[in-house]
């Protein structure tokens, strides 16, 4: 509950207070809780940290950093985990990676990504 109070209220202080004479370190911090909610949006949704999912997603209801809200992100990421192949990084529906002779095929400007 704490890091959650942390994560808002940084996010909220330093879109009111930094931001005006500090844009890019109000950039840096806004981009920090954003990753910083995201998380804690990942850890209620498993359950965590009560038993209570009503309250837990009370500690998440403000998605600052999600392209979806809370509920919607609830269902794809636990549609994520009912797939078998979660664990295979060349199958898992969430995962980013790529075999080499993939990289390989890219264009230069996403090589370099």
């Amino acid at each position: 509950m704490v890091l959650a109070f942390f994560c808002y209220g940084t996010w909220l202080a330093a879109g009111l207070f930094l931001w005006p004479s500090y844009p890019l370190l109000a950039l840096v911090v806004l981009a920090l809780m954003a990753a910083l909610q995201s998380s804690l949006a990942h850890e209620v949704l498993h359950g965590h940290p009560t038993r209570n999912a009503q309250l837990n997603e009370a500690f998440v209801f403000l998605p600052i950093g999600l392209v979806w809200p809370f509920r919607r992100f609830k269902t794809i990421h636990l549609r994520h985990h009912a797939d078998e192949r979660l664990t295979d990084p060349l199958d898992d529906p969430e995962s980013y990676y790529k075999a080499l002779w993939h990289h390989d095929e890219l264009p230069p400007a996403m090589k370099f990504l």
